[in-house]
């Protein structure tokens, strides 16, 4: 193996390496770089999907509920399928399992895409198949958390945790406007064949992860589903963790719901929604470089704290806006917020998690971020069409205000 395939392994000497790799020698990498490039090209074609699909749901039924259930079946897989995932993650290659999910959620934006084309999309088809690609981002989910630290050296793995939530920032400030722009020019099945399209690039660019053999054999030791369970109970840190991610996954989620609703409200249209929600990759993207730094100087559990609070103002701010620019300020805000305590809790579980549970660890994370959306987005929109968009963005910020507290807790916690 080349030294460049290898993992970096902190060096004996105490030197200043210690710290671990910068981002740029990490892309650099030729396993982390792959894993990287990849995974951004399938976050990116998600959200052409992801908009696509909003904007086709809304324009057929014109109700918020039925755009939340849209975003709703995309998620709710992940509390059906997470726990067997997790276990799988613990016992087979990982890098095998995150092609197999890439493989479904392709096959399924595929469909939709002839579908659109054909021009035999409905309400009842577009439902089916969207659930059926969440079936692939659920087998994808927590392979896919529980892989990074095992493509870089222990010293790396927090920077890597911010360049894998990196990829998920980036990708929103690049798909949803795009995927917009592609669906007022070209239609929803072009923005379905670019998403089937970059399930591809990324599991293309998996073939060319190598892990270490003692990583890519995995366990031979009891199919335990639940153990990630009884691990976590007895670990009230990574209780709290949970708890707060899941709070979080709520308190972000009138981005995709509400979107279509404060634009129309705003006398604008797809290209609007496509704007709101890529400033809120914007500002994740922005504060991404700088998630490290801030962790090291403020601390983690601080470094959340802040970011929940960021992430309640922007809601505040988008429901109190009275125009899109003021509007697009607090969504941008809101998502700064958003990267920072979203990268802050996912470190803090997988720094000194035991690698022979961390896919089944990582797969409660799943389920409380991913698999709170599926509720998440149907509230929103219910929220929505009886009441305002803004009371979604003030229900929001009020489970941006919990999650400081869950962390507070934590900190007092450790403090003692």
């Amino acid at each position: 193996m080349r030294q460049a395939d290898r993992p970096a392994e902190p060096p004996a000497d105490g030197s200043a390496d210690e710290r671990g790799r910068g981002g740029l020698a990490l892309l650099r990498d030729r396993r982390f770089g792959p894993y990287f490039f990849g995974s951004l090209a399938s976050n990116t074609g998600t959200w052409f999907q992801n908009v696509a699909a909003i904007l086709t749901i809304y324009a057929l039924t014109r109700s918020a509920f039925m755009v939340g259930l849209v975003t709703a079946l995309q998620f709710a897989m992940q509390l059906v399928l997470a726990p067997v995932i997790g276990a799988l993650a613990d016992r087979v290659d990982r890098r095998l399992l995150i092609i197999v999910g890439q493989t479904l959620g392709g096959s399924a934006a595929a469909v939709l895409a002839l579908l659109a084309f054909l021009d035999a999309l409905n309400p009842v088809l577009l439902l089916t198949f969207i659930g059926l690609s969440g079936v692939g981002q659920a087998v994808t989910g927590p392979a896919a958390q529980a892989l990074v630290p095992n493509i870089v050296g222990r010293a790396d793995v927090p920077q890597a945790i911010a360049l894998h939530s990196l990829t998920f920032n980036l990708s929103r400030a690049i798909g949803p406007v795009a995927g917009a722009a592609t669906y007022a020019l070209a239609g929803a099945g072009t923005a379905f064949a670019v998403n089937a399209a970059s399930f591809l690039v990324f599991a293309l660019a998996l073939t060319r992860v190598r892990l270490p053999r003692s990583d890519s054999a995995r366990g031979r030791g009891r199919f335990g589903v639940f153990d990630g369970v009884a691990y976590v109970r007895h670990r009230p840190e990574l209780v709290r963790c949970l708890v707060a991610v899941a709070l979080i996954g709520l308190a972000m989620e009138p981005i995709n719901t509400l979107s279509p609703l404060f634009a129309e409200s705003f006398g604008g249209g797809e290209l609007l929604v496509g704007v709101f929600i890529t400033f809120f990759g914007v500002g994740s993207a922005l504060i991404a470089i700088w998630v490290g730094r801030l962790r090291r100087t403020v601390g983690s559990g601080r470094t959340g704290a802040v970011g929940v609070a960021a992430l309640g103002v922007g809601m505040v701010v988008l429901a109190v806006s009275p125009g899109p620019v003021l509007a697009t300020v607090g969504i941008a805000v809101g998502g700064a917020g958003y990267l920072l305590a979203v990268s802050d809790v996912n470190a803090t579980m997988q720094e000194g998690l035991s690698d022979a549970v961390r896919g089944r660890v990582m797969a409660l994370w799943s389920m409380c971020f991913l698999g709170i959306r599926p509720g998440a987005a149907m509230l929103h929109g219910w929220l929505g069409d009886t009441f305002s968009a803004s009371t979604g963005a003030f229900v929001a910020a009020a489970s941006a205000v919990a999650a400081a507290v869950v962390l507070r807790g934590r900190l007092i916690r450790r403090g003692r």
